[in-house]
């Protein structure tokens, strides 16, 4: 059958389709969802968890994986994606780290960074992409 379908120019791909409805769940239903389906199925629910998984998604980390992440990078790469973020993440990223980082982290983000909004959305996403590495060891677990 699946040779049918490809054959007429039709593929089905559920796993790229289930990424992109998680997208649209808010926490508490993807955490649900993905308990349910690592009984089932370990290794697909730690790649759905993976792929949806986004910087906004970071703060609701226990401080202990967020300490980790953040650990991960420079702080002027933290103080460039803390810029763009709300004032409660700031505060608590901060606060995660050891003082010498927090305080040059915090002397990037009092910069006048609203002409380098590029760059602050590229240090967010180097910081998503440790995340994700950091998960893929199994150091960290994003559910």
């Amino acid at each position: 059958m699946s040779e049918n379908l490809e054959k007429n120019g039709i593929f089905l791909n559920g796993k790229n389709q289930v990424i992109e409805l998680f997208r649209y769940l808010d926490q508490d239903h993807k955490a649900i969802l993905l308990k349910q389906l690592k009984i089932r199925n370990p290794a697909l629910a730690k790649e759905l968890s993976e792929n949806c998984f986004s910087y906004d998604n970071l703060w609701s980390l226990d401080d202990d994986s967020l300490r980790k992440v953040l650990q991960t990078v420079s702080p002027v790469i933290l103080g460039l994606a803390l810029f763009l973020s709300e004032k409660r993440q700031q505060k608590r990223a901060l606060s995660l780290l050891p003082r010498q980082n927090a305080e040059r982290a915090y002397e990037i983000m009092l910069k006048d960074l609203s002409r380098n909004r590029k760059e602050c959305q590229k240090a967010q996403d180097k910081i998503l992409q440790n995340a994700i590495a950091l998960s893929k060891r199994s150091i960290i677990s994003f559910f």
